[in-house]
């Protein structure tokens, strides 16, 4: 298999266990699946060959841990819309509980420690919350409701500005992992600031796959 020549979102459909290969690459495989996967690599200025090999022997470490991941693959739209509203907006929305309480709190326990940095992840979080609880409720009440009753005419429409959403909260993800230093944690974090890393990782890492089966699932089928 020429992987190199293929999209990344088509190799990631094969098998969704394969995000956590390209997501630890820093390899975009939701708002930007579409991409091939070579032309990606020469951007970041990658060495395909070891990129290659490391993907390679990840896939084979997987053939050894059960089946693969892609369920969605067999589902009709209204059940991977019925998933994705059970598993991913209830997941944001349970995470995003748990950050409201904890951003403010080390916001006004460790502003003396360094201000600079939890203002910047108190700013960005806020930005990012309101961007996700607007969009989860556009896609419940408008999007996926068309798409239930065969408007696809209509929900071609509206996925554009979806997708732009989707990629405004993944802009305001990156802007976070660069304040953070990709979540390093300082000498003088509390149980409350590693659990606000923890719970803002947790939402990333399913915010990818939630984006994902929407952009390369969900929409395709559509367009």
């Amino acid at each position: 298999m020429d992987i190199l020549n293929m999209r990344i979102n088509d190799l990631v459909r094969e098998d969704m266990r394969l995000s956590s290969f390209f997501k630890s690459n820093k390899i975009d495989f939701c708002c930007n699946g579409f991409k091939q996967l070579g032309s990606v690599l020469d951007e970041e200025k990658k060495d395909k060959a070891q990129f290659v090999q490391d993907f390679n022997d990840f896939v084979e470490g997987l053939d050894k841990k059960g089946t693969k991941e892609d369920f969605f693959n067999e589902m009709d739209n209204e059940e991977l819309i019925n998933y994705i509203v059970e598993e991913h907006h209830r997941f944001t929305r349970n995470v995003l509980k748990e950050l409201d309480a904890y951003v403010p709190a080390i916001l006004r326990a460790h502003f003396t420690e360094d201000g600079d940095l939890l203002l910047k992840i108190n700013r960005l979080y806020g930005d990012l919350r309101t961007e996700l609880l607007e969009h989860l409720i556009k896609e419940e009440r408008i999007l996926f409701p068309m798409i239930v009753a065969g408007d696809f005419e209509a929900a071609r429409a509206d996925i554009v500005s979806t997708e732009s959403e989707h990629d405004a909260a993944g802009d305001l993800l990156r802007s976070l992992r660069e304040a953070t230093g990709d979540y390093e944690m300082p000498s003088w974090a509390c149980n409350t600031f590693r659990a606000t890393y923890h719970h803002l990782m947790a939402l990333e890492s399913d915010l990818f796959r939630h984006i994902f089966l929407e952009n390369s699932v969900l929409f395709e089928r559509i367009a």
